[in-house]
């Protein structure tokens, strides 16, 4: 209860300091319109009613007053009126008229001085020219002291004093009118004048400006905002559209639902569908849609509190993640705009892409790769993330600091899921050439699928044992002599030989020949020349012990009893 005294005292206090020019207010004009009438010179200005008035009443209250000159009284001719004039206080005057059906030409005279506004009453219906005249209902006669000072025998009509008004008693606008969290100012402080003119108004509700510029008269500051590029459309139709003028259960006054967020005043206009899908982007998912709208105007489009180029608008929250849009590598939507993958609202699809993450990458890579996706298209042999539409398990969507926006090194990538394989490669001493260097792609070129086993760019055998063919090692090849078996005895295709017998030769070329990952492991191993070891055998597996000398070397295999070979002094008895 404290609190809410606490809060009504303030909004009394606010609106006390701020009060409206009322007689400027009800003339249309600025402070000091008296004076303005008639280039300073002494005239006679009706307040009420305004001319070219229709009202659907036949008693109202003419009131006025006599600037730049002393009198008493003043004459009032085409309506009915009780006494033969009027008398005036301290420059102004008014009393109750009584009007008959139809036009009625209104003359206020003092002397020299006249003005003249003419009223139309008719109960029902409006008069071509003339525009609907709103009184308070029960119209009665007023004081003028009631709102404007009076001092040395004059009234003041520039400023009306802070009058508390009696309209929120039961007996008339009810006395709930400052019982929610947030008050109006004026209300709290029951100056029901500063906005509403008790004379009369061509504004509904008696209301003393139009929409908008009434509240500018208080809000003046927020006139510049609402100049910028992109104005609110109810900006443009007045506050009223989306404030209360009186009070509300939400901050600002807003109209919308008690315990709600500013998205329940949003959504009496915008859609709610495009707001409720699956996955929510956090300011929607708690109402909060001035976190990257301004609610009246921006210099951005869509009302955007900052542009969506280069994802400036998304960074005002996402500071934190700025760097890693700027790697060396930038993915060319994040250039543009956020909003090219990410619906900024909610979608059916995770991190609110517009599309499942497979098939929005797929949108415009195709265009841009149709080779790569022609091979996807057509592989026998899948790779799991791309097969699953996990695009990301490989690539950065954003930036990355490698070719062409992969996660990290091919080789650390590679390893992330074939972990195995990467311990074993981390384990050895003598690594493959492209193992060495990480490039994976050397022989896993195509990465995406293959029509070759284990994603392979060229053909090579599966088997343990396979018929020799230089074809069937075309991916050797690429790299390797491709005649380094072709020869029984050579000097100099291969160092593994005895004498000038090809040893290589002897392996392959045979009714169960042997092929390269028989002896050598693709990727690394722990002994000289890559050799294996172990050797798979059905279900056993046989080590292999390789020993390197100056001049040839020694094999301790489960395949064949223990054989050294020397390139200088043969030591194997073969067959020539």
């Amino acid at each position: 209860m404290k609190r809410r005294e606490r809060i009504m005292a303030r909004f009394r206090k606010a609106a006390i300091a701020v009060q409206v020019l009322l007689f400027a207010v009800a003339c249309g004009s600025a402070a000091g319109a008296f004076a303005a009438e008639g280039d300073g010179k002494p005239h006679i200005k009706i307040v009420s009613p305004l001319d070219k008035a229709w009202v659907t009443v036949d008693q109202i209250n003419l009131a006025g007053a006599v600037v730049g000159e002393d009198v008493k009284s003043v004459a009032v001719k085409g309506v009915a009126v009780a006494g033969n004039g009027i008398s005036v206080e301290g420059g102004g005057f008014g009393t109750l008229i009584k009007l008959k059906k139809g036009e009625n030409v209104i003359e206020v005279s003092a002397g020299k001085l006249s003005a003249s506004v003419k009223v139309f009453y008719d109960p029902k219906q409006q008069p071509k020219g003339y525009q609907r005249y709103y009184l308070h209902a029960g119209v009665k006669a007023l004081d003028c002291k009631e709102c404007h000072r009076f001092r040395r025998g004059k009234y003041d009509f520039t400023r009306n004093v802070p009058a508390r008004s009696d309209c929120t008693t039961a007996k008339c606008h009810g006395n709930k009118m400052a019982t929610q969290e947030y008050v109006h100012g004026p209300v709290g402080a029951g100056v029901c004048i500063s906005c509403h003119n008790p004379h009369g108004s061509f504004r509904d509700n008696q209301l003393a400006r139009d929409d908008r510029g009434m509240c500018m008269i208080c809000h003046e500051a927020k006139e510049e905002e609402f100049n910028k590029k992109v104005v609110h459309a109810p900006v443009e139709d007045g506050c009223s559209s989306c404030h209360d003028p009186h009070q509300s259960p939400l901050r600002f006054q807003l109209k919308g639902k008690k315990g709600k967020a500013v998205s329940s005043l949003c959504f009496n206009c915008h859609d709610q569908t495009i707001f409720a899908r699956k996955y929510q982007h956090g300011p929607v998912g708690v109402g909060d849609c001035i976190a990257c709208h301004n609610a009246h105007a921006s210099n951005s489009t869509k009302l955007l509190i900052a542009e969506t180029a280069k994802g400036e608008v998304c960074f005002q929250c996402h500071a934190d993640r700025r760097d890693s849009f700027n790697l060396k590598q930038v993915h060319a939507p994040v250039k543009e705009d956020c909003g090219k993958c990410h619906d900024p609202h909610s979608s059916d699809h995770k991190m609110q892409l517009h599309k499942e993450q497979n098939v929005l990458c797929k949108d415009c890579h195709q265009k841009l790769s149709p080779t790569v996706f022609k091979d996807i298209a057509d592989a026998k042999f899948k790779h799991a993330p791309v097969d699953e539409g996990r695009c990301a398990s490989c690539h950065r969507a954003h930036s990355s600091n490698y070719e062409p926006l992969l996660d990290n090194t091919m080789e650390k990538l590679c390893f992330k899921c074939h972990i195995e394989l990467g311990d074993e490669v981390a384990d050895s001493k003598f690594r493959h050439g492209p193992v060495q260097t990480g490039d994976c792609s050397a022989c896993h070129s195509m990465i995406h699928g293959s029509t070759f086993p284990k994603l392979l760019g060229r053909a090579f055998p599966m088997n343990f044992y396979d018929a020799y063919s230089p074809t069937k090692y075309d991916l050797c090849f690429g790299c390797h002599n491709k005649d380094i078996a072709r020869k029984q005895k050579t000097a100099e295709l291969t160092n593994f030989r005895d004498g000038e017998y090809n040893l290589h030769f002897l392996h392959v070329n045979r009714q169960k020949g042997r092929t390269c990952t028989a002896c050598h492991g693709a990727h690394a191993s722990t002994q000289a020349k890559h050799i294996r070891e172990e050797v798979p055998f059905g279900g056993w597996s046989y080590p292999i012990d390789f020993t390197k000398t100056k001049n040839g070397g020694t094999c301790v295999v489960g395949c064949h009893a223990p054989k050294t070979y020397d390139r200088v002094k043969p030591l194997m008895k073969l067959d020539s």
